[in-house]
Parts: structure tokens; C-alpha cells; sequence
């Protein structure tokens, strides 16, 4: 799903509180079932840990370390330690977004697609039903960015992972199922 608007139109904000990062001024939030407001922070950085990635356009990879290092962070996080089935894991997705050559490599030393080809896989870590992406292709030449859409099309195709992409690109907007157009913080159309 593309969520497209205008600079600020709230698109962001919207994102920030579908991700759990804040919280809404209003309403009630539902996360996999549950509601959101009552959670203690705790509680809601460990619903979005086992519900929801993120990929946001600037990559926030961490430099010092190789493309599988990185995709095997949030797993790391929540299970404290590396083990094998964790580099299992990485190598898979990064094989997955057509990475395999690039596993072992720093990734300063990647391009910007093949920079976010890995934050789409660390995102995709520990298996989220969601994943939220904030212009993941806005710093992308069109070919890349073109490459990287049809990564997360087939994620999505493959394995059932729901992506809302937030997009200045009509063009690719279009080719998602479905459209939500907000202005001035209000939902101003659907499309598909």
C-alpha cells in the first residue's frame, strides 16, 4: 500500500504511530489485535519488535559492519547473542533481496540500492506481518529504485508481508494494490 500526500500532510506522523513510535492524540490504536494506548513503553517496543519493520530512506546502517552483520541486529537485540541459525537467517534474506555476493561485504562499501536491499532485509529479520517504509526509494536513481519496489512486490507476493510504503512517486503509488492520499492530517481518498 502507498501512502502518498504532500509535504506535510502527515504522513510521517501517521507512520510514527503505526510503528509505535508515538502515540496518537486520540482514538485507539490496534496492533495484531491489541490495543495500544494502555501499553507501558516496554510492552509496545516489544509488540513492535514481534509485529512490525521499518525501512526508512536514509538506510541507518551501521558502517563498521558486513550486509549480513547488519540484517542480523534486530535479532540480535532480542536474543542477546549470535548463533548460527541468526547467520542462517541474514544469509537467507539477503540472498532473498539478491544479495548473496554482498553478504560478507561492509556496507559502506555498497551502492544506495544495495544499501537499502539490506535495510528491506534487516527489516524482514524477524519476520513481521508489517513493514512500514518511509521514501525507501526516494535517494534511488529510477532503475534502483524501479529494483528495489519489485523486491518488496515479491516479498509481499512470496511471503504475505504487508509493506505501506510512504512515496512522492505517483508513478510507483500506482502500482501498489492500494492508495491512501492524506491532506492536512485527514485521509483524503482510497484508491484500490
Amino acid at each position: 500500500m502507498a501512502l502518498i500526500g504532500p509535504s506535510g500532510s502527515g504522513k510521517s506522523t501517521l507512520l510514527n504511530i503505526l510503528g509505535l513510535l508515538d502515540r496518537p492524540t486520540a482514538g485507539e490504536l490496534y496492533v495484531a489485535g491489541r490495543a495500544t494506548g494502555g501499553l507501558r513503553e516496554s510492552e509496545r517496543t516489544q509488540l513492535r519488535g514481534s509485529t512490525i519493520g521499518f525501512v526508512f530512506q536514509a538506510h541507518f546502517l551501521l558502517s563498521a559492519f558486513t550486509a549480513a552483520e547488519n540484517v542480523m541486529m534486530p535479532l540480535l537485540l532480542q536474543r542477546g547473542r549470535t548463533d548460527a541459525a541468526m547467520r542462517a537467517t541474514a544469509r537467507a534474506l539477503l540472498t532473498q533481496v539478491g544479495l548473496t555476493r554482498w553478504q560478507d561485504s561492509p556496507v559502506g562499501n555498497l551502492s544506495g540500492g544495495q544499501q537499502q536491499r539490506v535495510a528491506i532485509a534487516r527489516a524482514l529479520a524477524l519476520a513481521p506481518p508489517l513493514v512500514l517504509a518511509d521514501e525507501p526509494t526516494g535517494n534511488l536513481d529510477t532503475h534502483t529504485a524501479d529494483a528495489v519496489f519489485e523486491q518488496m512486490r515479491g516479498i509481499n507476493r512470496d511471503a504475505g508481508t504487508t509493506f505501506l510504503m510512504v512515496t512522492h512517486n505517483l508513478a510507483m503509488a500506482q502500482r501498489c494494490d492500494r492508495t491512501v492520499e492524506l491532506v492536512d492530517g485527514r485521509i483524503q481518498g482510497t484508491h484500490g
